[in-house]
């Protein structure tokens, strides 16, 4: 099976492909690790998210151009004053083509329930952590990582991680599995 998902008419982004591999390291790690736990599974997933958000607005500061690249958020693409761990402030940060591109109208629904998941709920033992999950936010995020990296593929993203990457082999496995 193929993914095809046209690209061509959104602008062109800033490839921030050391970024996209950290989120997609979380990911995994929330989902192969041998201790189950859906309230950790879900942070970690938000986090992945978040860092995916951010790449859109993340500046490069060392090792241009190479594996290691490393970036710094750029707060300004942010409300004052605003959490840059929410997930409806990040996603309403992302050009409108690629906020559109990514996110369906159902899916921003996931969004606006897990907003705030990495501040309320990365302390499991909390009072105030969410109890009750589900794997949409999981699935959410693994529909993400694959339409990001399609998009770095799609408009010409060299980086070693991204062109090795199997965008179908994860979609067709964790997103729309048959």
């Amino acid at each position: 099976m193929k993914l095809n998902i046209d690209t061509e008419s959104l602008s062109q982004i800033d490839f921030r492909p050391y970024m996209v591999e950290c989120a997609y390291d979380y990911y995994m790690v929330a989902k192969t690790a041998s201790h189950q736990r859906m309230g950790l599974q879900s942070v970690l997933s938000v986090l992945s998210i978040e860092i995916l958000f951010k790449s859109f607005n993340a500046v490069a500061v060392d090792n241009i151009g190479q594996p290691n690249e490393t970036y710094i958020f750029d707060r300004k693409s942010l409300p004052k004053k605003s959490d840059p761990h929410d997930l409806i402030t990040l996603f309403h940060s992302l050009p409108d083509d690629i906020a559109k591109f990514l996110v369906s109208e159902n899916e921003l629904e996931i969004l606006y329930k897990y907003r705030s998941s990495f501040k309320s709920s990365r302390y499991t033992y909390e009072p105030s952590a969410d109890k009750s999950h589900r794997d949409d936010i999981i699935k959410l995020t693994a529909k993400l990582l694959c339409y990001v990296v399609l998009l770095y593929k799609q408009q010409g993203c060299k980086d070693s991680f991204i062109q090795y990457f199997d965008v179908e082999k994860l979609y067709f496995n964790d997103v729309q599995s048959f």
